[in-house]
């Protein structure tokens, strides 16, 4: 064998010690952070559950500082749980592992106001480990909000949200077709139930109020002067560029009928159609079909 062989094998066997020390290392940072966390010392169990990302991140130390985190009334301490389960639910070992950082963050959105960024992930959590009473409690809790939001809903997720998309987008493992709830968005963002007749452009009247809720929250103080994008969504119903077609039909129109409502919001909402390309929920039953035949808006 070569010297340069050699030096090969020397060196990446002195890394894998180092890192299979600092993994030690970080084990042991973790068992004294869930000894504090016992104790109800969480402030000086969130410091060891850095030092245990600093030596050896992990799944873990990630969902275990999101979850000690965001029981802070602090803002910063949420921000900081939000980006722990961010972190958590990319490196998740398995399908409950999952489910379980994914039903934290939307608790956590969902005590934040936010029950619209919420949504997608608990929905995600649900399909993942179906038989959580927990997970489908919240499930519930935040469909019902959903379907009829109310103006400081709207606020909240344009204005005033913490969410951060997960770096794996919100789709269940083995499903090959992603929500586009992160990778879509290029601001904050909400969806607001709008259900049309059908074939048409014609606002049901069981959603008409949701029209104008969001009509009267655009024009709120916190959202003076903001420009919007209005995204028409489809259910995978129907042949791909006559979902594109009737979206944007369907979002150019709502941006009329809120422009009626709201005159001041004259010039500022542009209209898209994206069709069914991106589904919010991946499921197949009813409700997701309704849930993927929404608005989209997003804030400039």
């Amino acid at each position: 064998m070569r010297a340069l062989d050699w030096t090969l094998l020397v060196a990446i066997a002195f890394a894998t010690s180092v890192q299979a020390e600092d993994c030690a290392l970080s084990q042991r940072y973790l068992q004294l952070a869930q000894d504090r966390a016992a104790q109800f010392a969480n402030d000086e169990a969130i410091v060891f559950l850095r030092q245990a990302i600093d030596a050896c991140p992990t799944y873990d130390a990630y969902e275990r500082l999101g979850e000690l985190a965001a029981q802070s009334p602090k803002r910063e301490d949420t921000v900081k749980a939000v980006e722990a389960f961010v972190n958590a639910e990319a490196q998740a070992p398995s399908v409950q592992a999952r489910a379980q950082t994914l039903y934290q963050y939307a608790a956590l959105l969902n005590r934040e106001g936010d029950p619209q960024n919420a949504y997608p992930l608990i929905e995600a959590a649900r399909r993942l480990d179906p038989e959580r009473s927990d997970i489908s409690a919240l499930a519930g809790d935040v469909d019902k909000q959903v379907q009829h939001p109310t103006t400081e809903h709207i606020v909240r997720a344009l204005r005033y949200t913490v969410f951060v998309p997960l770096k794996s987008g919100t789709r269940p493992q083995g499903e090959s077709t992603s929500t586009g709830h992160a990778s879509a968005r290029t601001g904050p963002s909400v969806n607001i139930p709008i259900n049309f007749d059908t074939a048409s452009v014609v606002v049901d009247q069981g959603t008409r109020p949701n029209l104008e809720v969001l009509a009267h929250a655009l024009t709120d103080p916190a959202l003076q002067g903001r420009q919007f994008t209005f995204i028409g969504h489809a259910d995978r119903r129907g042949g791909d560029q006559y979902n594109v077609d009737l979206s944007l039909q369907r979002a150019e129109a709502i941006s009329q009928n809120v422009v009626a409502l709201e005159p001041s919001l004259k010039g500022r909402i542009r209209a898209e159609g994206r069709g069914a390309r991106e589904p919010i929920d991946t499921g197949n039953d009813e409700a997701a079909l309704r849930a993927n035949r929404r608005l989209q808006v997003i804030i400039r």
